[in-house]
């Protein structure tokens, strides 16, 4: 799930709230998921008002008929979660390109940078769900690492030292002689470093 709130939801999707973007998923679920799949609903971890949003997840499944086979969870490591799924849905999150990252097959329902026919599904919801088609792997990656050399710039505003790895990164891009596109084919851009998660939750070079 996304915050409703956020401009990506607001100004890049069809849906103006999240009981619109559920509604279409839990209709596409009842009609095309095989009867032993389940659907699990993960808030993000901003939701500001989760026990709202469970509720809304809970008409709705009543709604669809759907009650006994959806989860509905408050946060968690997305990881965990990709990493058992058959399929992921989004509206347009950066949480997408974790389960491209993965291999998963990926179905958004609204406009997003990795928005690509190579890597997320063109399907309806329903056959979505019923049979997802997988992205190109290899199509993805050599995307992503376009991305990482180029106009995405690695860090986290919830640790200081993801702050100052931006800072760092900032200030070498703004001074340097080439933007990042330019030199990215002669291959004169300078190396990127990027941040390592480790157990305890802070990050590293």
């Amino acid at each position: 799930m996304q915050l409703q709130h956020d401009s990506a939801f607001q100004a890049h999707s069809p849906f103006t709230t999240n009981k619109e973007f559920l509604d279409q998923v839990l209709h596409g679920f009842a009609k095309g998921a095989p009867r032993h799949h389940l659907l699990v609903i993960r808030a993000h971890p901003l939701e500001p008002d989760s026990s709202a949003l469970h509720q809304i997840v809970c008409a709705l499944a009543q709604k669809h008929q759907v009650m006994d086979r959806v989860r509905y969870i408050e946060g968690g490591k997305l990881a965990k979660i990709l990493k058992q799924a058959h399929s992921a849905g989004t509206v347009n999150s950066t949480a997408g390109q974790q389960a491209l990252w993965r291999g998963v097959p990926l179905k958004i329902s609204g406009a997003a940078i990795y928005a690509k026919t190579d890597f997320t599904s063109q399907q309806g919801t329903a056959d979505f769900f019923a049979a997802p088609t997988r992205p190109d792997s290899r199509s993805y990656r050599t995307f992503r690492r376009y991305l990482l050399e180029t106009s995405q710039i690695a860090g986290c505003f919830y640790s200081q030292n993801g702050r100052r790895h931006v800072t760092f990164q900032v200030v070498n891009m703004m001074l340097s002689t080439q933007d990042p596109y330019t030199a990215l084919t002669p291959g004169t851009a300078a190396p990127r470093q990027y941040l390592q998660h480790i157990p305890n939750g802070n990050t590293r070079l």
